[in-house]
């Protein structure tokens, strides 16, 4: 399944997780998402205002929760289930045609 993860950095903290992030190699990022059973599609990140929305894919939902888990100090995120053109196709053609 994949997710859809919405984060805003709380700005109390911004300074230092922008630290923290500039700080990570690439694979030391993926690493963190893989070590929950986590597969990271993208990340894509609007610096400006210090939020960011990323595509996480995973068959337990826990996997997610205990991700944000991991970033709950650091910032506020929001998950919901996405679904890919041939999914959301699929559905249409199962329920609606």
């Amino acid at each position: 399944m994949l997710f859809q993860v919405d984060y805003k950095v709380f700005q109390a903290n911004r300074a230092d997780a922008l630290r923290a992030f500039g700080s990570f190699t690439q694979e030391q990022l993926e690493g963190l998402t893989s070590e929950h059973g986590i597969g990271l599609i993208g990340r894509w990140h609007s610096i400006a205002d210090g939020t960011g929305t990323m595509i996480l894919e995973t068959d337990d939902f826990k996997n997610c929760a205990q991700f944000q888990l991991a970033w709950a100090d650091v910032c506020d995120m929001n998950v919901k289930p996405v679904t890919t053109d041939v999914e959301t196709r699929e559905a249409i053609q199962k329920y609606y045609m």
